[in-house]
């Protein structure tokens, strides 16, 4: 936002922000969508506030290549803080897509401020065009990734909000009580007297998985009763994914 006045530019460095913040806070939900990463809004309003900062860069004489260095290094920091570090892969996607819907949104404001129509083009940005495309990237990303699922897990008092993946290869049970168990790389910390130990067995390997019964499971908003969670030593080679749901579930949350 600014205002000409003869040959001085006035600029309101808080609508600057607040502005700021705004277009922030719809990359990365447009990269939360896309890559269906299920965080909250509060990490989206922290992320955004973060990225507010490169306001101040308008305010610093430094030259070209270093203020790129600046912006990629804040788009680090922004996509680890909305969307946690899990990978490098899984840490590198979030940045490219950042980064690529960045430049594409950068590209459309300049072809319209350059026109002069830059307060017409946030009111059809804001209220009509980024809810169409939410829309139809939700009904896309619904069908495309219909086995992902929103997962909360409460035990001791805490909260762990994770996203799992519907495999029916997944068939581990409890042989003592014949409860399935799900699995997770995310490695909640046990207390020795809570703990299950289940055997195991795959094509390579065999052995035995430590497991808790939970005192709350949630899977998309519906309670999950009489289920164990797994600790895998093995990370969980699917993008986004860290938990694998059990494939008695199929008929459950489907």
């Amino acid at each position: 936002m600014y205002i000409i006045n003869g040959d001085k530019m006035i600029i309101y460095i808080d609508m600057v922000f607040l502005l700021n913040i705004l277009l922030d806070f719809i990359l990365l939900m447009s990269v939360s969508v896309i890559l269906t990463r299920n965080v909250s809004v509060k990490r989206l309003i922290l992320g955004s506030m973060i990225g507010g900062v490169s306001t101040t860069l308008l305010f610093i004489e430094i030259n070209s290549l270093l203020l790129f260095i600046l912006k990629i290094i804040l788009g680090i920091v922004m996509v680890i803080v909305t969307f946690s570090y899990k990978s490098f892969k899984y840490t590198f996607n979030n940045l490219f897509y950042l980064l690529t819907i960045s430049f594409i949104l950068s590209g459309i404001l300049y072809l319209f401020m350059d026109k002069g129509y830059y307060n017409y083009l946030i009111i059809l940005l804001v209220f009509i065009i980024i809810p169409f495309i939410y829309y139809k990237q939700i009904k896309k990303y619904q069908e495309n990734y219909s086995n992902y699922y929103q997962v909360v897990v409460y035990y001791q008092n805490k909260e762990y909000d994770l996203t799992g993946f519907l495999d029916t290869g997944n068939k581990l049970y409890d042989l003592y009580k014949n409860r399935p168990v799900i699995l997770t790389d995310y490695q909640i910390p046990l207390k020795d007297s809570n703990i299950i130990y289940v055997p195991f067995s795959s094509v390579n390997m065999e052995g035995v998985i430590k497991c808790f019964k939970p005192d709350k499971l949630i899977v998309n908003n519906k309670e999950i009763k009489n289920y164990l969670v797994g600790l895998s030593n093995n990370k969980i080679k699917i993008d986004g994914v860290n938990v694998i749901l059990h494939s008695k579930m199929k008929g459950i949350i489907s």
